[in-house]
């Protein structure tokens, strides 16, 4: 809830009207708006995936990444209960609904992560459990990439614990193997 700053009247373009009165009626909602969005945990599809556009490159002469998503009927289904369960709190509230969206999934607070999952088998995953490549030897890939799943909040705590502990097992690995 109220995620968004209270600078800009996002209620505006909801509220009829123009001239004096609109303008009245944009600044009583203001002080007093509640925004509430619903966010919800995308299922991980095989459908969802990520490919390289080798025809396309970046500043770097790097090929971009295309991104290829679509909703299943899961998120739309969480998304709809999500919206539900707002409306119903805000009725319960006696609050006026001022701005009214579907229940349709649109845009993304997206964390993108998955690329290079992580796991045991080689057969269904790209790293081990330390972000060690599977098929490539001494690459270490330490990023969002290798989570299997993710919520909706913000990776970068988790992805600089697993920096850490990938970290720490090279320094253990490398003494392993360096005789003294």
């Amino acid at each position: 809830m109220n995620y968004m700053g209270f600078m800009f009247p996002y209620q505006a373009k909801a509220v009829k009207g123009y001239g004096k009165d609109f303008k009245k009626r944009v600044r009583e909602l203001q002080p007093g708006f509640l925004h509430i969005a619903t966010w919800g945990k995308v299922l991980a599809r095989k459908e969802n995936y990520v490919t390289v556009d080798r025809s396309r490159t970046d500043a770097y002469g790097i090929p971009i990444p295309l991104v290829h998503f679509t909703f299943g009927d899961n998120d739309r289904e969480l998304i709809k209960e999500g919206v539900e369960n707002a409306r119903e709190m805000l009725h319960v509230a006696k609050c006026a609904l001022v701005v009214d969206s579907d229940s349709r999934p649109v845009g993304l607070g997206s964390h993108e992560t998955g690329t290079t999952r992580m796991g045991k088998d080689p057969r269904t995953s790209v790293l081990n459990e330390f972000c060690p490549s599977h098929d490539v030897k001494n690459l270490f890939v330490v990023s969002g990439s290798c989570f299997t799943t993710t919520p909706e909040k913000n990776p970068t705590h988790t992805i600089m614990a697993l920096a850490v502990r990938t970290a720490r097992y090279i320094a253990s690995e490398t003494r392993r193997a360096t005789p003294d």
